[in-house]
């Protein structure tokens, strides 16, 4: 196995002492706030060997196992940015304690993956599984799971055949490492039907006001329900795109990528043959509303559910990524693309001159029309680049200006890239400063709230955890890394840059160093660096993509003598930052024309798995 020396990487050294810029004092004020609370929460709230301290037993169906995990999804990718050592080795010591206490004491994971739920719930669990291997992706037991989850839907397991290659399906909605589920689980049915989540098709008996009392009609609706619904690929399930990349950025193992482009394919060749109508339901055969007397609506979290904007945006956009992501090929981004377009087409005009779209498609037509959610137009645009997708930005944005340019506190449950698109195209620029902040104040009154926490742990809430959590890393992805903050549901880091500490071999920034990618178009990227130790030298690599996918192409210090920026080839770079120094730099940068990986720099050919 080949191993990179450092010394052989294009490497700058910054010789511009700083008077200290307010953004770069903020940032790392606000990764010191993170590093101090992190620990007053995990100590609040787990038991010595790492689990959640609730309830003894499992409170029955209504509670999924992403519930548990979302108390630490974020701490693996804060640990990549910057976050502490801490951090990063209590992110794996929780998956680990949480898989156990769901498998054990909760009896709702199987082989350390869960049994049988819906991928809106499973993207949730697994972007916190997804961002372990940017802590350290030489972890042998990660690499299995990665190859054994995946497995899971690209059929290296006969016992569990989620995934029919021939009609192209994932055969239910809800599924794992247990097989499909095609008999509901009642407290399932009752939910979704209740909350609007799916419909019984067109032919499905009426719902009256406690039906479930009814023992013979409760029966009904349960065959129904499992007829109609549960033996049905949906548009949630796209979220299994990212865990087949996550195995192929461990492993590079071809058949991943091959079962991406056919299971992503074939929702795109759906859509295309339903006049360019997504699909929310495709039957056992590979038919559109196959179950469902040819309706292309109705289907689990789709166009006539409570969430089916939010839940098909964001499982088209976290599918469209990945695929780009192991591919290289855009054309993949014509599925979130096309579906937004729809929507626009469909839309009203609202009175301050805002775009509603239809949130939902029932019987009735196109209905509930709001604005679009903005993550979906902003992910499209920061994975594509194209002058066309920034144009419907702008055009989702119209009549909506003031909530765009508004900077407020918001919890890792938040996800809201919109005033961090205004700071780049020059409208806000005091955003560093604003969201630096805001996030910092959040943190704090999120540790208060842990201090004062003084509840029966045992009897409370499942959600409060995830309320709670002063792991924050909003300013960081958009101030360090040039990206978007990653779909909560779901998605995979979709950072320009990424950063790693030379001196001590770990992923994320140096101690004391500040990040601020000023900058970004197709092919260039602007970034300040700055060094706040008036001791320290700091040694930084700078790559190109969150997994290596891109390239550099050229690199320029702003403020050299020279307006030549120097060609070179390489998915690296490093900086060396004496202290109190900062630099400016312009980064030529050819995107997603490398395989994306796991593996840090210093890796070399493969990662080495111990």
């Amino acid at each position: 196995m080949t191993t990179l020396s450092l010394g052989d990487l294009p490497t700058l050294k910054a010789t511009q002492k700083t008077s200290p810029p307010t953004w770069a004092v903020l940032e790392r004020r606000l990764i010191d706030a993170i590093d101090e609370a992190a620990p007053v929460f995990l100590e609040k709230y787990t038991r010595p060997g790492g689990a959640l301290i609730w309830q003894e037993e499992y409170p029955g169906d209504g509670v999924w196992a992403d519930d548990l995990y979302e108390a630490f999804f974020n701490w693996p990718h804060y640990h990549a940015l910057g976050g502490s050592d801490y951090c990063g080795e209590k992110s794996i010591v929780e998956w680990n304690a949480i898989t156990r206490q769901l498998a054990v004491d909760y009896g709702r994971v199987t082989d350390e993956f869960v049994n049988d739920d819906d991928w809106f719930h499973n993207a949730e669990n697994y972007i916190y599984f997804y961002a372990l291997g940017m802590v350290d992706p030489t972890i042998r037991d990660n690499v299995d799971r990665a190859r054994r989850f995946a497995g899971y839907y690209i059929g290296d397991n006969a016992d569990v055949d989620n995934y029919d290659p021939a009609a192209r399906i994932i055969r239910s909605p809800f599924s794992g490492s247990r097989g499909p589920l095609f008999h509901a689980r009642f407290d399932d049915v009752r939910y979704n039907l209740e909350h609007g989540h799916t419909t019984l098709g067109p032919d499905g008996p009426d719902l009256p006001e406690n039906w479930w009392e009814d023992a013979p009609l409760r029966q009904q609706i349960h065959e129904r329900f499992d007829q109609v619904v549960m033996h049905s690929d949906v548009v949630v399930n796209l979220g299994t795109v990212p865990l087949a990349a996550t195995a192929f950025m461990y492993t590079g193992e071809e058949r991943y990528r091959r079962w991406i482009v056919d299971y992503v394919g074939a929702w795109i060749e759906r859509t295309r043959d339903n006049d360019g109508i997504l699909p929310d339901n495709i039957g056992p055969a590979g038919e559109v509303g196959e179950r469902r007397g040819g309706q292309w609506w109705g289907g689990h979290y789709g166009w006539t559910g409570l969430y089916g904007h939010q839940m098909m945006g964001c499982a088209l956009t976290i599918a469209a990524e990945a695929a780009q992501l192991v591919t290289g090929d855009a054309a993949y981004l014509d599925l979130p693309r096309q579906w937004l377009d729809l929507l626009a087409d469909k839309a009203q005009c609202g009175d301050d001159g805002q775009l509603l779209v239809p949130h939902n498609h029932t019987d009735e037509g196109w209905t509930n029309h709001a604005p679009v959610h903005a993550h979906h137009p902003i992910h499209l645009w920061a994975a594509s680049m194209a002058k066309e997708d920034w144009a419907r930005v702008e055009r989702f944005r119209n009549g909506a200006e003031e909530g765009w340019a508004t900077v407020s506190s918001r919890g890792p449950r938040a996800p809201d890239d919109r005033a961090w698109t205004r700071w780049l195209a020059g409208d806000l620029p005091d955003y560093p400063e604003q969201i630096l902040q805001a996030n910092y104040q959040e943190v704090c009154r999120r540790t208060e709230a842990v201090m004062a926490d003084e509840q029966d742990l045992t009897k409370m809430d499942v959600h409060h955890w995830q309320q709670v959590n002063p792991v924050l890393t909003e300013a960081l992805v958009h101030l360090t890394t040039g990206g978007p903050q990653t779909v909560y549901w779901g998605g995979l880091a979709v950072g320009r840059l990424r950063y790693y500490d030379a001196e001590r071999g770990r992923a994320g920034l140096p101690a004391d160093v500040a990040a601020l990618v000023r900058r970004l178009d197709a092919t260039s990227a602007s970034i300040s660096l700055v060094n706040l130790s008036v001791r320290d030298t700091r040694e930084l690599v700078i790559g190109a993509g969150s997994f290596g996918e891109h390239r550099f192409t050229s690199m320029h210090e702003s403020s050299a003598d020279s307006a030549v920026p120097k060609e070179i080839s390489s998915p690296w770079l490093r900086i060396t930052m004496p202290p109190g120094t900062e630099i400016d730099l312009e980064l030529g940068t050819k995107r997603y024309c490398r395989e994306p990986s796991f593996a840090f720099p210093w890796h070399g050919e493969a990662i080495p798995i111990r």
